[in-house]
């Protein structure tokens, strides 16, 4: 489940990029400071219409007062429970400011529908960025190589 959720993410990056390759020319990869997170989460029960109705409006919230955020999709797994939010950033200062935007707006309503599973990240985030995300117990992976157009 995890390793399909990761090609999802992958293709989801890959797709962002080829959308801007005409405006500018490849940069190498997610070293380049883009960072990309893979978050998993589990609806707690009786909760999946709040939680619909939440990722709405959440979603809604992001793509207007987040410009940094290049990319915000979340899916439900085949359980019906668990979900899953693929999220690429345009920077770590982008990253720490959608972690401050939902908080402040989202926070509590979230922590009343859903639980943390698990969240990765990838690219090489700052240490704010870092500080940012400790308290999902964020688990790190380490560009090789790769490219972004």
């Amino acid at each position: 489940m995890l390793r399909t959720s990761v090609f999802s993410l992958m293709a989801v990056v890959s797709v962002v990029f080829v959308a801007n390759a005409q405006t500018s020319a490849p940069q190498h990869g997610l070293k380049a400071g883009y960072i990309a997170v893979m978050y998993t989460g589990e609806v707690l029960p009786g909760q999946m219409d709040n939680f619909k109705r939440l990722v709405t409006t959440l979603v809604a919230a992001v793509a207007a007062e987040e410009p940094g955020t290049l990319v915000y999709e979340i899916s439900l797994q085949a359980d019906q429970k668990t979900y899953d939010s693929i999220e690429v950033y345009q920077s770590s200062e982008a990253l720490v400011a959608h972690g401050k935007h939902v908080r402040a707006d989202f926070g509590k309503e979230l922590g009343q529908v859903r639980k943390t599973v698990k969240l990765v990240v990838f690219g090489s985030p700052d240490q704010q960025a870092k500080e940012a995300l400790a308290g999902l117990n964020p688990e790190y992976e380490s560009p090789i190589d790769g490219f972004i157009r």
